[in-house]
């Protein structure tokens, strides 16, 4: 994952639990909408990278990784 993907995947996330508009062309670039175990997981690993690539702090993981696992509830 380069630097233009974690900031796309951050864009995307943040949205999502902000309820932030992200601009139609971005929106294009991610079609999935199901919440399934599996893509949840999938998201927590980019968390996990763009955290680690020091585009995410320790703060915004924490909150992104919380509420995405509320949505395995």
């Amino acid at each position: 994952m380069d630097k233009e993907d974690a900031e796309k995947f951050y864009d995307r996330i943040k949205g999502l639990y902000n309820n932030d508009q992200v601009s139609p062309q971005k929106q294009a670039n991610y079609s999935v909408t199901e919440h399934s175990p599996q893509i949840i997981f999938d998201q927590l690993e980019k968390l996990g990278k763009l955290r680690e690539n020091g585009i995410l702090t320790d703060i915004e993981f924490t909150e992104q990784k919380r509420k995405l696992l509320e949505k395995l509830k």
